[in-house]
């Protein structure tokens, strides 16, 4: 399956736009056939049913999210800055203009209990991977002393996560010119409150 290369990137960028704006279950074998004016059964052929090209463009979203978010932090990072890098990437990555309107992870979370059980999981298992990510980069900064050593390395990816759907809602829901600043703002103030 899936040997069709510029068939299948073409349906993956339009599927992770159509995740991006309406969640996964929006994605469909027959409205992305006649979205992207194909036969039904090349569809079939190329992906094999609805689940399977959902999980093929969760898959899409993941690499995307590595390409420009955890990759693209230079090596030479450590410690705070990375924790900062790391950020201030997920949330430039969360407003890219790939992503019609908004984050393919905060959609699938907020339909989990309606996708199929192999989607679900693999939506928990990016989220866990990206959580270990961050868990990892802030327990490095305390370790360094950049972070107080009593800091709560979860309470601290909580409130994380907390600024990047604030910042997803009011950039995308409230069409705010200032979301990215006010975020910023609000991660300095976690950053502060932080240190030693």
């Amino acid at each position: 399956m899936r040997a069709n290369t510029a068939l299948t990137e073409q349906v993956l960028q339009h599927g992770l736009g159509v995740a991006s704006a309406h969640g996964l279950q929006a994605l469909s074998i027959g409205d992305v056939a006649r979205e992207l004016d194909l036969t039904r059964r090349g569809l079939v052929a190329e992906f094999g049913d609805r689940e399977c090209l959902q999980l093929a463009v969760l898959n899409c979203a993941a690499e995307h999210f590595l390409r420009d978010v955890v990759n693209a932090v230079p090596e030479h990072l450590h410690g705070e800055a990375k924790v900062t890098a790391l950020f201030e990437k997920w949330i430039r990555w969360g407003r890219s203009p790939e992503l019609m309107r908004g984050c393919p992870f905060v959609h699938a979370s907020a339909e989990a209990e309606d996708l199929p059980p192999k989607v679900r999981a693999k939506v928990k298992e990016l989220l866990d991977g990206w959580t270990d990510i961050l868990a990892t980069a802030i327990e490095d900064a305390k370790h360094l002393n950049h972070f107080r050593t009593d800091l709560e390395c979860e309470q601290f990816v909580f409130e994380l996560y907390g600024l990047y759907l604030s910042h997803h809602f009011w950039h995308w829901s409230m069409s705010d010119k200032n979301a990215q600043d006010r975020t910023l703002k609000a991660y300095g103030r976690l950053l502060a409150a932080s240190r030693p």
